[in-house]
């Protein structure tokens, strides 16, 4: 369940229908005028029916409505619909359709502002640039992360054994784009090129020209003949040639 907080107060979501009682003809006329509080309570359940903000707290502010026009009397049905794929934070804008009877009578649009709590992953100390993280290096603590979403880390494991690509400072989220898996070869690294044909097994030195993580392949020097191969990497010293 979302937590959803407007002007810091805490509103827990339920999944149910926002469909609307009948509001009637207002003053005798045969329109009527949505309140505020009624788009208020679409945009909450919209909130909490968002795939990317299902483990989430969020605060609402500067809700707006547009183009909130006089329908027909009857009953009211908001349909919010989002306009583009980007993670739902910071400045949103969504359309709202509304419904009077079942008939569509007006296109509306919605808009607020959404800061987006969720529990990320932080640095425990400085981590230098080639840094092979460990889990004490890493704390979990409940962020603000409405200005990267798509970036942070929610889960320590994932990121246990990972290299730093560039120094992290202490306190900092850990993102995604601050890692990278260590290379199991390096550039350089003397490895041995090993070919396997049935009951043939050849051994051969060689020198890495790539950087290589297991199981990919990368160009290799036979040290025999200074001619450039193929190889599959198998492990810090190992790698394979297919046939």
């Amino acid at each position: 369940m979302v937590l959803i907080l407007w002007m810091g107060m805490a509103v827990p979501v339920e999944m149910k229908s926002i469909m609307a009682a009948d509001n009637g003809p207002q003053s005798g006329k045969s329109d009527q005028t949505i309140p505020l509080e009624m788009f208020q309570e679409a945009f909450d359940l919209f909130v909490s029916q968002q795939p990317d903000l299902v483990s989430s707290d969020v605060v609402i502010s500067r809700f707006k409505v547009a183009r909130n026009n006089p329908v027909p009397a009857g009953e009211v049905d908001i349909q919010l619909l989002r306009t583009n794929n980007r993670p739902f934070s910071r400045y949103v804008r969504v359309k709202a359709v509304i419904s009077v009877d079942g008939i569509p009578a007006n296109n509306a649009e919605v808009s607020a502002w959404l800061d987006v709590f969720e529990t990320v992953v932080c640095a425990a100390r400085d981590l230098p640039q080639g840094y092979i993280l460990k889990k004490r290096d890493l704390y979990e603590e409940r962020r603000n992360i409405s200005r990267n979403m798509d970036e942070v880390v929610t889960d320590t494991a994932l990121l246990v054994g990972l290299m730093a690509k560039r120094s992290v400072r202490k306190g900092d989220m850990v993102r995604h784009s601050m890692v990278e898996k260590k290379p199991v070869v390096k550039r350089g690294d003397p490895v041995t090129i090993l070919v396997e044909s049935g009951l043939l097994r050849v051994t051969i030195p060689g020198t890495a020209l790539d950087d290589g993580f297991a199981g990919e392949t990368v160009s290799v020097e036979n040290s025999m003949s200074s001619k450039k191969i193929f190889a599959r990497v198998i492990d810090e010293v190992t790698v394979r040639v297919d046939i």
